[in-house]
């Protein structure tokens, strides 16, 4: 097995300019090659494929889960609005599901909520039981609004403090972002700087109350936000389920006729997972969302890894490009991008 982890952001490359100094971390970025049918694409090797900094020929490493790559840290973060009540009715189901299927034995998993504040649920940990009783927990908080890129920004931050490890953000909610007060340009660079690949199960509110029992659907439940270590408000994570006294449908009309509003703006779970080699899955019900992160765990766990140490490691945005021989009728999938820290 390769020396790659032991390596794994460790130390740092500078390079000397009279006016700053460019650090940059080993870059490490998992690869989805599938074939035009969607289906992995296993046994290929480095002379299969060329990696270019900025267009710039780059020496790497390749690793597989056959040769060893780092376990996963995962985070999830589950949109919980009061609109939300119908999806989070699958939602609460699928935590079991999470630790073995995507995050595996030797990685970790956690979990967080955001509506108008942001929850921090369950630290990543391998207890499949105090996961599935973190999911089952989840409730819908307030009525209408979904901080998602609040949210992502704090998954973001808990993630890159876990080091040697392939960092996952799972995002699900809506599409599009309701409220948050971070900038959907500085969570890209956040995840590009940590590394950290964003994937996304999205739902409808409007669509997921049609497909939902009035009894499953549960009322919102207000709380007196609380501060967060970081400044940011949060909520009380653990409450009692309040059953709702109208159909789901009735629950969902008030944020289906908001998302009509809303469809000229930009995709916030489409961009994040175009900036960080993710991808974006839908659902309506159950057997969806289970089938979504059944897909998920399938394309992590047949990714190839490839690292390196930039050659011309200069300050900010370096575009990286992958190629893959033979490259007939591939599909190639990795993040754009990263980011090279700047230091006075």
């Amino acid at each position: 097995m390769r020396s790659l982890f032991a390596l794994f952001f460790a130390g740092g490359l500078f390079a000397q300019d009279p006016g700053f100094q460019a650090q940059v971390r080993l870059v490490v970025m998992p690869v989805t090659v599938q074939d035009a049918k969607g289906r992995p694409v296993d046994g290929l090797t480095e002379a299969n494929f060329k990696v270019f900094d900025s267009g710039v020929a780059q020496p790497f490493n390749l690793d597989t889960f056959g040769t060893g790559v780092a376990p996963v840290s995962l985070m999830v973060a589950v949109q919980t609005s009061g609109l939300s009540a119908a999806a989070l009715v699958k939602v609460r189901q699928i935590g079991a599901m999470i630790q073995p299927l995507v995050a595996g034995e030797r990685g970790c998993a956690g979990l967080l909520s955001f509506s108008d504040s942001v929850v921090l649920r369950q630290p990543c940990t391998r207890d499949v039981d105090a996961l599935s009783l973190a999911f089952a927990r989840l409730e819908p908080r307030s009525p209408q609004e979904g901080h998602l890129l609040d949210g992502a920004s704090e998954a973001i931050r808990l993630l890159d403090a876990r080091p040697n490890s392939r960092r996952v953000l799972l995002l699900i909610s809506e599409t599009r972002d309701r409220g948050s007060e971070a900038k959907l340009g500085d969570v890209i660079r956040a995840a590009q700087t940590a590394g950290v690949t964003v994937y996304a199960a999205t739902y409808s509110a409007f669509r997921s109350g049609f497909f939902a029992k009035p009894e499953e659907v549960q009322q919102p439940r207000q709380t007196r936000p609380l501060p967060l270590p970081t400044g940011k408000p949060i909520s009380d994570p653990v409450g009692q389920s309040i059953p709702a006294h109208t159909d789901a449908q009735a629950t969902n009309i008030g944020g289906g006729i908001g998302e009509l509003v809303r469809l000229g703006k930009e995709k916030t779970t489409e961009k994040l997972a175009q900036a960080t080699g993710g991808a974006e899955f839908s659902f309506t019900r159950l057997n969806g969302l289970e089938k979504a992160i059944q897909a998920l765990g399938e394309e992590i766990h047949a990714q190839y890894v490839i690292s390196f140490m930039p050659k011309e490691p200069k300050p900010g945005y370096h575009a990286l490009t992958v190629q893959v021989q033979p490259g007939a009728k591939l599909r190639v999938r990795a993040r754009p991008g990263y980011w090279a820290n700047v230091t006075p």
